[in-house]
């Protein structure tokens, strides 16, 4: 019951969630939120706003998704504030395979450092983390951003990343300091895009 597919559309990048039974969510009479919808329309459609480790949800009267104390979802809120802030967790996901614009991205042969050009995939496994994700590779060891930019994956702690589903089977992922993962003309995984484009989009 506490389960929803998430469907991004692909013209619009707005947001529909799917219950266990079929229905979506829809907006209501007064704003309220109820998952009694059978088809898609305007009303299931919600803007998602990335906030690291949180998202708000934007219904399509122009306001915010909050919870109410009744633990009621509601459609009322001009601004975010606490009770518009909600905590996405994927629970399908324990592995992560990445394409870019280049190619798949992989561990660096010679180095500690990962490849987002190659023609062969490495999988990673995803651990969840207050809203955001540590990523794993091989040996058990953990993504890191070095100093020098570099995405580098033979870390002993976890750092955590913040995944952002901007397209329809695309993320972009942020770490630490907020900045994009992007593959650069190199070939390498680097940790300070800007901006989420094509360089810092990934199938997943």
């Amino acid at each position: 019951m506490e389960t929803f597919q998430m469907e991004i559309d692909k013209d619009t990048r707005k947001c529909k969630f799917r219950t266990n039974q079929g229905n979506y969510w829809t907006l209501v009479a007064h704003g309220g939120i109820q998952s009694t919808a059978t088809e898609a329309g305007a009303n299931t459609m919600f803007d998602i706003v990335w906030l690291g480790r949180r998202v708000a949800l934007r219904a399509s009267n122009g306001k915010y998704v909050c919870t109410k104390k009744n633990g009621q979802l509601s459609a009322v809120s001009d601004s975010v504030g606490e009770d518009e802030q909600l905590i996405l967790k994927l629970i399908n996901r324990p592995i992560l395979i990445l394409r870019g614009e280049n190619g798949y991205v992989c561990h660096h042969k010679n180095s500690n450092t990962l490849d987002a050009n190659r023609s062969v995939y490495d999988i990673f496994t995803l651990q969840f983390n207050d809203g955001a994700y540590q990523i794993k590779g091989a040996g058990g060891k953990f993504w890191y951003v070095s100093n020098s930019g570099l995405v580098c994956s033979d870390g002993d702690t976890p750092e955590d990343f913040c995944f952002e589903f901007l397209e329809h089977g695309r993320i972009a992922m942020r770490n630490k300091n907020g900045k994009y993962l992007r593959g650069d003309q190199g070939g390498n995984l680097k940790g300070d895009g800007e901006n989420a484009d094509s360089s810092s989009l990934w199938e997943y």
